[in-house]
This record gives structure tokens, sequence and C-alpha cells, in this order.
């Protein structure tokens, strides 16, 4: 036996990665560009409508500025979104800390002191809100309903009726200001939006996002800190709460009361939801959101110069969102529908062998291209294997039609029998 070969063949590594190529088809159908065309249809209506204005200098500017100051919301809604969770305390968490920046600045400090207070402030709203939903196990919904009603309580009782209006002059600037004809909120927007993107869809956290929106107790018993994550992301809201007051009173001109900003928390839930993030966690995508802000911003000021006043404007906008929502559930159950009366002729059986066939050729294709690609084995292999596939695949859609064939026949004939015996009777 010394004079065997007594090396062992090892299997070879198998390749588990995920690799979508980029599809044209597919991107153009997607719902971000979508979102892209609703864009372009508001901007176009609104040139149709108004093309003076739309062309004048410094409209766009302006329409892009109004909707700026609810962006900072929007991002850290995504995450809590994702998670499974909601917040409806941000408006109030966002006037509390720029209440706290704004006492710090009246009281003579400096001003970047009054606005690192009001970032923290926001944290701290946020660990509270984190706190109990993690660690306590309350509802989300519930914690901030009664958050939202605490922070702003607290707001009312310390400025009454009284206004702030001693704020660091940077922050009418950041509101209002452009570089080279863009606004500057919109640059630090997208800055910002940039960072989700990566944390979210490069990142080992956000992809903890994805698994803990999908199932929480999965991700425990995978190993996932679930409720640290929770806190963490609340705190995150917290703190983007703190640097959306910025962006609030700056478009205020520098100044805030206890009574503004009531609805923002909806308006930015709206635009994560019309932007494909889904309420019951674990899917969505940063770019929707940030395109979807755009379309608050662009519909908002279009109805506004189309003579809407502020009520019907809500209801328009509400309608707009819902069907919004609805379009991908429903267009989804159109095209499924159709196929099968079309297609299939209304037998879901065969429906079902032909999606089951369909599923069993897409594996052996894919098996090919693999072939293909296989450096180790030689030509005469290849082309056996592929040859092998390419049979495979003739005979299992010989059997489908065939199938088909027979089960079509048969309901048809039970379409006539059954017609027969009506017309007897």
């Amino acid at each position: 036996m010394s004079g065997e070969n007594n090396t062992t063949k090892t299997a070879p590594v198998r390749d588990l990665t995920v690799k979508q190529g980029f599809k044209l088809s597919k991107f153009l159908v997607s719902w971000e560009m979508v979102l892209v065309y609703i864009l372009l249809l508001i901007n176009i209506v609104l040139m149709m409508k108004k093309a003076n204005l739309y062309f004048s200098p410094g409209t766009i500017q302006a329409i892009i500025q109004s909707g700026m100051d609810v962006c900072p919301l929007v991002l850290g809604m995504i995450f809590i979104l994702m998670l499974g969770d909601i917040d409806v305390s941000v408006a109030s968490t966002m006037i509390f800390a720029s209440m706290i920046t704004g006492l710090c600045c009246q009281a003579g400090m400096p001003g970047i002191v009054g606005v690192i207070a009001g970032i923290l402030a926001g944290g701290l709203c946020g660990a509270f809100n984190g706190f109990f939903v993690a660690y306590i196990g309350m509802p989300a919904v519930i914690v901030t309903i009664a958050t939202s009603m605490l922070f702003r309580g607290i707001v009312k009782i310390i400025l009454d009726v009284n206004v702030l209006k001693v704020f660091p002059s940077f922050y009418t600037a950041i509101a209002w200001t452009n570089i080279a004809g863009i606004p500057l909120s919109l640059i630090i927007f997208l800055l910002m939006g940039a960072g989700f993107v990566f944390i979210l869809q490069k990142t080992r956290f956000g992809r903890r996002l994805y698994i803990i929106g999908n199932n929480a107790t999965c991700a425990q018993y995978s190993g996932i800190d679930v409720r640290k994550t929770k806190l963490f992301v609340f705190v995150l809201m917290g703190f983007m709460c703190g640097i959306a007051s910025i962006f609030f009173v700056g478009r205020m001109g520098g100044s805030v009361s206890s009574t503004m900003g009531t609805g923002y928390e909806m308006t930015a839930i709206a635009i994560c939801v019309l932007g494909g993030v889904s309420t019951n966690g674990g899917k969505g995508k940063v770019y929707g959101p940030i395109i979807a802000t755009l379309i608050m911003a662009f519909l908002t000021y279009t109805l506004g110069l189309l003579e809407v006043d502020a009520n019907t404007r809500k209801i328009v906008t509400g309608f707009i969102l819902i069907i919004a929502v609805l379009i991908p559930n429903v267009n989804r159950q159109l095209m499924a529908n159709i196929k099968l009366k079309v297609v299939f002729k209304g037998n879901k059986n065969v429906e079902a062998l032909n999606n089951k066939t369909a599923e069993e050729v897409k594996v052996l294709k894919n098996t090919i291209a693999e072939t293909r690609k296989d450096s180790t084995l030689n030509e005469a292999d290849k082309s056996a294997k592929i040859k092998k596939c390419e049979d495979k695949i003739a005979s299992l859609q010989k059997k489908c039609k065939e199938q088909t064939a027979v089960w079509l026949e048969e309901q048809k004939e039970d379409e006539r029998k059954a017609k027969a015996r009506f017309n007897t009777k």
C-alpha cells in the first residue's frame, strides 16, 4: 500500500456571496425611480402652470429650502422604522432642543456651547425613549406619544407665550444660503444622507437593523444585542432632532416658540413611508426618503401656487401618500392576477407547475453559466455537463408543456359539461 497515492481530493469551496449584477430594466422600475418620475411630474405641472415663476431666479432654491427643516428627522426616522418601531415625539424633541440652545444663548453663553447643549438635550430625550422601549419593553408608539406631551409640556411651562430670538447667526445662513446656486441646507442633507447610506448598506450595524426589523427574537438568538441596538438608534434619533433644530430655527428666521413644529413627526414618518421604508421593519433604503423629501417640498409648494388652501393641501397630500404606498402592492397583485387569467387561463395548477418549472430552469441556467466559468474543468467535461443541463431543461419544458395542455383540456371539458348541465335545466 506504500506505493499508493494517499492524497485525497478536497471538494471545491463554494462561493456563497450574493452577486446581483446591474439590470437596467429592473432599475428603471424600482421604487426609487418611480419617486424620481413623480418628482419630475410635479416639476412639469409647476412649469406648465407657473412658467414665469418657475424659471425666475431663486424659485427652485426657495422650494428646496422650504422642505429641508424636516430632513434630519427623516434620516433618523429611517433607522427607527427599520427596527419596526416608531417615534412620534421627534417634533417635541426638536422644539425642546431648540429651547435649550435659545436659553443658553440668551444667558450669554457662546453660540457653540448652546448648539452642543441643544444637540445633547435631544440625545437625552432619545435615550429616555430608548430606555423605556428597549429595556422596559413598552411599545414605542405609547412611549413616544407620552414623551411627546411631556417634552412639549416642559417647553410650554418654561416659555409660556414668550419667543426665543437669540440664536447663532449661522442658523439662518444654513437655512437660506446658496453655494453656486445650490442650497447649503441641501448640500448638508445630501452629505448626511450619504453617511446614513453607508451605515445602513455597508456596516454590520446596518445589517443588524434589517435583521432586528425582520425578527427581533431571531436576532437575539443570533447573538445581536437587540436592546442595546434599539437604545442606540433612539439616542441617534434624539441627536438628529437636535440637528433638526438648527435647520428649523434657521428657516423660522432665528426664533422659536412653544407652539411651533406641530405635525413635523407625521411629515417625517410620511416621507419615510413614501420613500419605501416599511413600518413593519426590516425593509427600506435611504435613497427613497431622500427623494421623497424633495417630493414633499415641491408638492407642498406647487399646491400653494395653485391656490389650494392649507386644509385641502393636507387632504391632497394624504391621498397621494396613501396611493403611493398602495401602488407597489396593488401593482404586484394586479400583474399576478392578469398573468393567471391571460397566460394560465385561470388555472392555478397550471400556474404552480409553470412557476416551479421556471425556477428549476433558472437554477439549471445558472449552473451552465458557472460551468462555463469553471477553470478546473477541461473542455470535454464542460461540454458534457452543459449538454446534460440543456437536455434536462428541454425535458422539463416539454413535460410542463404537455401537462399544461392536459390540464387546460380537462378544464375546457369540465366547462363544457357544466354548460351542458346548465342548458338542460
